[in-house]
């Protein structure tokens, strides 16, 4: 059972291009647990800004079972990394997130795996599919 209250975490990427692309090593994210029932919760997340988060207060809503948890990220803002660097933000919702990962046995941290999936995108009049990109993250109880 995962324990409702704050959360701090980080996210990298698994391909180090990316990370260096957006300048960060690492992003940091709070979680609020705001409702558990049976092995379904919910709540919201916030990443910070100055560690090169997506901006908005998003979603998540996930589920456990024994020490395995998954949930999906989903932030009101879409920010995207163009190939120079640059951060371009539309006012649509981003990509869910999907993370998956292991609880210790204290329910007191987290960690694991991240992933978009792959979906077909617009740039334009032009369709494309995106690559699935991921990477890991962790997240601990403060308080």
């Amino acid at each position: 059972m995962i324990q409702p209250g704050h959360w701090k975490g980080q996210y990298t990427f698994g391909n180090p291009a990316h990370n260096k692309l957006r300048g960060f090593e690492l992003t940091t994210f709070y979680i609020d647990i705001t409702s558990v029932d049976g092995h379904q919760f919910s709540g919201t997340v916030e990443d910070d800004l100055s560690t090169g988060g997506t901006e908005g207060i998003g979603e998540i809503t996930g589920k456990v079972s024994g020490d395995f948890i998954e949930f999906v990220k989903q932030m009101p803002v879409k920010t995207v990394i163009e190939a120079d660097g640059r951060r371009s933000t539309y006012n649509k919702k981003h990509r869910k997130l999907y993370y998956s990962g292991k609880m210790a046995a204290d329910g007191k941290s987290i960690s694991g795996s991240w992933r978009f999936r792959s979906e077909l995108i617009w740039v334009g009049l032009v369709p494309h599919v995106s690559e699935p990109v991921g990477g890991t993250w962790s997240m601990a109880l403060v308080g």
